[in-house]
């Protein structure tokens, strides 16, 4: 009954931490459009950013085609580019989530510079990324000399260096078209991995049969001192359940520890019996390994004793509060584990390392028993073993079991849902049945119903207009949405082949400014353009739901000037057709166009 009582306390608490948060795995809760963190591409200031990776800039263009920022100096020569990687790859995540790169490059696309711009990592770890200059380690090279460099991950910090080697090869591949080739991960990760997984299997063991296990006692500390801590940095902590909750397990790269978790919360449910702390943990270990110094420990009487062991789940509670209220604080900080990590750890930590070792010498593992908010989370999944003695099944027991079966169940659909989410998130292939279904049911449609059309499909098909392909992307259109009864009659009374403008609920109409052409050769591409922004809007309304048709004002000078007077269009503003919108009556048909005699292979 008491440990079910923690149980849903602990519920409660993890509640209480997502809804203060917003997000439970990577998902917002209250604004499911959200996106993630903010990030330099954000930035209204941009200036002031690019001034400090090119000297010399005075101005930039943005090319929507490829989504990079081209910079440029005072006499319009181009001092090279920008990448940046929000809004790609938000499947590759570090121990903290995200970490979004901005990618500079030199006039001949060779990369100048690679920074972090957001980020949820420690500083010290970011700032032992720079000390050790990792982020310059694509300086220099082309684009496919970066994909397909072989950058090591930094021992210590594997997940979130990985990281940032797999979001610089997906942006640059994006970028670039160039398929990264497939890397095999270093011979040191593998092996790294099987040794922690041959610990985990000498853990159970121990577990199980402790007796016959005793003479691999000291090996197993060893190996979860070595492997695990030092060389692996594999360790359950509170900042790592956090991190999970908040943004989600990537199975990927942290399969070993997930698996741990399981592990460690299954078997105390079904046996009653500690398994991480006393068999897995590192710092657990070095302490019994330090506290073989003194056999003689200090000892307190049962009343003393139970107080200092409250001591561990009052600190789980205010490290709860801390995040429910959203302070501002390094929860890894406030455990020693990361001391394993010692290059990026803080002082702090390092201080609390060695004091609890020390200390380990005269007491019995003193942070596991009296400190640990990591074991005392995992201490609530166990029942008092003194009631387990004389009943070897028990309802409690099968309860027991159950609760263990169920956590199992959610394993394994936690771990297919990161498999099918992954899947999803990286299968860019397109549905082509869908695409040519809408291209091939595309139809001048000339009858429509009286429905009104709903603002946001119209935006839709204006976004839709500006994803056409434009002659050195200077995107020289504006789009003039009309759904004024008024001026749709008295334009349906100027154009001869619009008078179905009556009927329609809003007309488009596709407009080439000519101002944003830079030379006379260029002018004259703002109507392809703007025919292209066009093709796509019509496809976008059969995709939609929509019914529009073509037609024509340019060149046709007793067309565009009507038009222009009653929408006030400037000088510099040519309309190049008016596009009449609705919902159509099903009377206009699909036009069979397929013609095989103006087909024509290799040679006429």
């Amino acid at each position: 009954m008491e440990r079910n009582i923690k149980i849903l306390l602990l519920v409660v608490g993890l509640t209480a931490i997502v809804l203060s948060s917003g997000k439970i795995f990577n998902y917002n809760i209250f604004d499911e459009t959200a996106h993630p963190e903010t990030t330099d591409k954000d930035l209204s200031n941009l200036n002031n950013i690019f001034e400090n990776s090119f000297e010399g800039f005075d101005h930039y263009n943005y090319d929507k085609e490829v989504d990079a920022y081209y910079i440029y100096d005072k006499d319009n020569e181009r001092l090279g580019s920008v990448l940046f990687s929000s809004s790609y790859c938000e499947d590759i995540k570090g121990f903290g989530g995200n970490i979004y790169l901005a990618i500079d490059l030199d006039p001949y696309d060779k990369i100048k510079n690679v920074r972090i711009t957001e980020h949820s990592e420690t500083n010290s770890w970011l700032d032992r990324l720079y000390r050790i200059n990792f982020l310059d380690s694509w300086n220099g090279l082309t684009i496919e000399e970066a994909i397909n460099a072989d950058v090591d991950a930094t021992s210590g910090a594997t997940l979130s260096s990985n990281a940032i080697i797999e979001t610089l090869v997906c942006r640059l591949s994006e970028y670039s078209s160039i398929s990264a080739s497939v890397k095999r991960s270093g011979w040191l990760n593998i092996t790294g991995i099987i040794a922690s997984f041959l610990v985990l299997v000498i853990a159970i063991f121990s577990f199980f049969v402790p007796k016959q296990a005793k003479p691999l006692r000291l090996v197993l500390l060893l190996a979860s001192i070595g492997i695990l801590g030092f060389w692996q940095g594999d360790f359950l902590s509170i900042a790592l359940f956090n991190n999970w909750l908040i943004n989600g397990v990537n199975i990927k790269s942290q399969i070993f520890l997930f698996i741990v978790l399981i592990i460690s919360i299954s078997l105390p449910l079904i046996t009653n019996k500690s398994f991480y702390c006393q068999y897995l943990c590192p710092f657990g270990a070095a302490q019994e390994i330090a506290g073989k110094l003194n056999k003689k420990k200090v000892t307190f009487n049962n009343q003393i004793t139970r107080v200092l062991k409250s001591l561990r789940n009052v600190f789980l509670f205010v490290i709860a509060i801390l995040l429910v209220v959203a302070v501002d604080i390094n929860i890894e900080n406030l455990e020693p584990f990361s001391a394993f990590k010692f290059q990026y750890a803080s002082l702090s930590v390092l201080i609390l390392a060695v004091v609890m070792l020390f200390l380990s010498v005269f007491f019995t593992k003193p942070w596991c028993r009296f400190f640990c908010p990591t074991g005392a989370l995992l201490s609530i999944f166990r029942g008092n073993t003194s009631k387990m003695k004389h009943k070897r099944f028990s309802i409690s027991l099968i309860v027991n079991i159950i609760f263990a079966i169920v956590i199992l169940i959610m394993a394994f659909y936690i771990i297919r849902y990161n498999k099918d989410r992954s899947f999803v998130e990286n299968d860019k292939s397109v549905n082509m049945e869908n695409i040519l279904d809408v291209i091939y049911n595309r139809k001048s449609v000339r009858n429509f119903t009286d429905q009104p059309v709903e603002r946001e499909k119209l935006e839709i098909l204006v976004k839709a207009g500006m994803a056409a392909p434009s002659a050195r992307n200077l995107q020289p259109w504006v789009f003039v949405i009309v759904q004024d009864r008024n001026i749709m009659n008295i334009l349906a009374d100027s154009l001869p082949n619009a008078r179905m403008l009556k009927n329609a609920q809003a007309a488009i109409i596709v407009c080439g400014d000519i101002t944003k052409a830079y030379t006379d050769v260029d002018e004259a591409y703002w109507v392809q353009d703007c025919c292209a922004a066009s093709q796509n809007i019509l496809l976008a309304a059969e995709a939609v739901g929509l019914g529009a048709v073509w037609t024509a004002a340019y060149p046709y000078k007793e067309r565009i000037e009507p038009v222009k007077n009653h929408l006030n269009l400037p000088e510099y503003i040519i309309p190049l057709n008016v596009i009449p919108i609705g919902y159509p009556t099903g009377e206009d048909k699909v036009k069979d166009k397929w013609k095989e005699e103006n087909l024509r292979w290799e040679k006429w």
